[in-house]
């Protein structure tokens, strides 16, 4: 019973919470994209403060040493809603690649809109390929980084999906290193789940890999292994067997 009031609590400040900063962060529109992302980002760091306030559920960053000053391609796992809050605070300015639906969403979405993600049509594949290279670099360029999820979609904890190269292709295309980021939020607020299970989820950001001398499915297979197997190792101290797929790579 406990749990759920604490879930629910989190929620109620959760939704509040976009009724508030929504408003405020649609009035700011004229501001450039870096001095709005941060406006933006103080939703993050509010309902990360919220959730560990009333559902005990904070986080630790191993590696943070290894973000580059220059924009860099950020590929993650994506397993909760967590990492789309947290990684707002502990990555410095930066534009996500996502699906253009989330923009439809009212008031969320259109928040989101003003940070000028990557929205992409992922049923179009060769021209979501497209737009994330072409909007990845101009973003670059701006100083912005990009964060990619190579999955996909959320994927549970304990379980990998395939890891797509339009990660690898964009950083080939713009020149820069890809960051490799590895977590364990799953294993506390799952997919699709109501309860979030008290305690401390570990983010590994590995050191920089830089593109030269590789090609998309090579950089892609370096990347991927790194991950997973991070991955794997924070899930087992939390005690979840790994459920490794062995899925190959896709476009």
């Amino acid at each position: 019973m406990i749990k759920h009031l604490r879930a629910a609590a989190f929620q109620v400040g959760f939704v509040l919470s976009i009724a508030v900063w929504a408003p405020i962060v649609l009035a700011l529109f004229w501001l450039r994209p870096i001095p709005r992302y941060r406006v933006i980002s103080q939703w993050g760091r509010f309902n990360v403060w919220w959730l560990k306030l009333t559902c005990g559920l904070s986080y630790e960053v191993q590696g943070r040493e290894n973000i580059p000053a220059t924009p860099c391609v950020i590929l993650a796992k994506h397993q909760s809603t967590w990492e789309t809050l947290a990684f707002q605070w502990i990555f410095p300015p930066h534009v996500w690649v996502l699906k253009r639906e989330l923009l439809w969403i009212p008031l969320l979405g259109w928040g989101m809109a003003l940070s000028e993600p990557i929205a992409i049509a992922r049923e179009k594949r060769r021209k979501a390929i497209d737009q994330v290279i072409q909007g990845g670099r101009k973003r670059l360029a701006q100083g912005r980084h990009i964060i990619i999820f190579p999955e996909g979609t959320r994927v549970p904890a304990g379980d990998h999906g395939r890891f797509k190269l339009g990660g690898a292709r964009l950083a080939l295309a713009a020149g820069c290193s890809v960051l490799p980021v590895a977590h364990n939020a799953g294993c506390f607020w799952p997919r699709r789940v109501f309860i979030k299970k008290p305690g401390v989820i570990k983010v590994v950001i590995g050191k920089p890999i830089s593109p030269q001398g590789l090609d998309a499915a090579a950089l892609t297979a370096h990347i991927e292994d790194w991950i997973r197997t991070t991955t794997e190792a924070l899930e087992k101290a939390e005690g979840l067997p790994s459920k490794s797929a062995g899925d190959k790579m896709a476009p």
